[in-house]
């Protein structure tokens, strides 16, 4: 008999859910908190430049490649147990990257700190869905976990800049210590354990598989947006494929599966997760872009360059809550179309950034996408969890954050690589109108993207649950 052991009182559901979405919080926020303090870490470091960017990509590698795994893991030996453990695991991985010594102390702490979140992320979700009954509250809660990665992604780039300009970069590393601290105290009293009975042993086979395949396919998209030779990077892509491909076959034989293919059969888990996907590559791509506009053509610092996307930040944390609460009252498929609209609707403006001058126009048109994306996340992530089965629930958090990691890799990759051919196909690539004229076509291609989840969302109408 399967059972999944979780109970918690009442009184204790809302303290574990604010651990929960604070650890949530700080994975989204590690994934970009580094990003404005990136030039001044490798500078004081010594990092060769063309190596600079491995501050952000092994990250994100380290924690694509084990989110279903780590989902995996906590459905089997205890959500609490590998959600404390990857906390304090995170807390000294940031110990290590702040007191960076070199190139290889940085990284190596930036790897740990990916591994960490790959654990924490699908355990998160997992103890959300065995610590909150079913019902309003629940759809609630997913609504602002749900929401919480795209939050976290843009107060880590405000933070990133604050902490940049009015302390040190190491203090980028070091903000994670007191949150980790504060969150396993918590979670020990308020978060009671929770795992599956019986739920059969760890798919090794499928874990190393998926892991590589996210590895590859990852870093095959971070080399795309680098512009490294279409060799190196075919290569990359294709064993990703192949490795994916394998991972596909053993699961279906396996009687015990990393990942549960059935998850799937239902229309609109997958058809949410994919519209998570897309719209998270749209504006993960975005953000990059826009960054770059600030800091290169606006001339803004990186404390300015934060203070610009803290408007949109603040919209898109205060709209996860409003759109929580109207889980209930409205059709989830209404809303989920009605947020891809307006989220396109913010993109469309950016297709025409000015030369100079164009900070009130990125001030509102990103406002505008934050509000509408934040009802997407929020909307597609109730929908990708209901009806999975409880001994699934970790699994299918990892599921939903693989795509955002795979969103996030996608996006930047496409839209910068696109940016930077347009940008050398002008007569006089150096200036800044030919940068400003690669990043029109790279944030039209990231309307298009949002635009075309449309027919996605149409095909779910009356599927979704009203």
């Amino acid at each position: 008999m399967r059972a999944d052991r979780s109970a918690a009182p009442p009184t204790r559901r809302g303290l574990g859910l604010l651990v929960i979405c604070a650890a949530q919080f700080l994975v989204a926020l590690d994934l970009s908190i580094a990003n404005i303090a990136m030039p001044r870490m490798t500078t004081e470091l010594g990092f060769a430049p063309a190596s600079a960017g491995l501050v952000l990509s092994t990250f994100a590698l380290a924690f694509a490649s084990t989110l279903l795994l780590g989902g995996r893991v906590a459905d089997l030996y205890g959500r609490r147990r590998v959600f404390i453990t990857g906390l304090l695991v995170l807390g000294a991985a940031s110990v290590l990257a702040g007191a960076a010594w070199s190139p290889a102390a940085l990284l190596t702490g930036r790897v740990l700190q990916g591994l960490a979140a790959g654990f924490i992320a699908p355990s998160a979700l997992g103890l959300l869905t065995a610590t909150v009954p079913e019902g309003p509250r629940r759809e609630r809660a997913l609504g602002i976990f749900g929401a919480i990665m795209s939050a976290g992604f843009v107060s880590g780039m405000i933070g990133g800049g604050v902490l940049t300009e009015f302390l040190d970069w190491r203090w980028t590393m070091y903000i994670n210590v007191p949150v980790v601290i504060a969150a396993v105290a918590m979670a020990l009293r308020f978060l009671p354990e929770s795992r599956v009975d019986g739920a059969g042993r760890l798919d090794v086979l499928g874990g190393l598989l998926s892991a590589g395949a996210m590895l590859c396919v990852v870093h095959a998209l971070e080399e795309l947006g680098a512009g490294t030779a279409w060799a190196s990077t075919s290569l990359f892509l294709a064993v990703g494929v192949c490795l994916a491909l394998a991972f596909v076959r053993v699961e279906r034989r396996s009687p015990h599966p990393l990942l549960p293919l059935s998850l799937f059969r239902t229309r609109a888990v997958g058809a949410a997760n994919l519209i998570g996907l897309v719209m998270v590559a749209a504006y993960g791509g975005m953000l990059v872009i826009v960054t770059l506009y600030v800091q290169e053509v606006l001339g803004y610092g990186a404390l300015a360059t934060g203070a610009v996307f803290a408007v949109s930040g603040v919209i898109g944390i205060g709209n996860s809550v409003l759109t929580g609460r109207l889980l209930q009252r409205r059709r989830l498929d209404r809303m989920l179309l009605a947020g891809i609209v307006i989220a396109t609707t913010g993109l469309l403006p950016l297709a025409f950034l000015p030369e100079r001058g164009g900070l009130r126009l990125v001030l509102i048109a990103t406002s505008v996408n934050a509000f509408g994306h934040i009802v997407v996340l929020v909307v597609s992530s109730v929908a990708a969890n209901d009806g999975v089965p409880a001994d699934h629930k970790a699994v299918a958090g990892a599921v939903m954050n693989t795509g955002q990691q795979l969103g996030i890799a996608l996006g930047v990759a496409l839209l910068t690589s696109l940016a930077a051919t347009v940008t050398a196909a002008q007569p006089r690539p150096e200036t800044a109108a030919a940068l400003v004229t690669g990043w029109r076509w790279a944030l039209a291609l990231s309307a298009a993207m949002a635009l075309s989840t449309v027919p996605i969302a149409l095909a779910l109408r009356g599927r979704l649950r009203t």
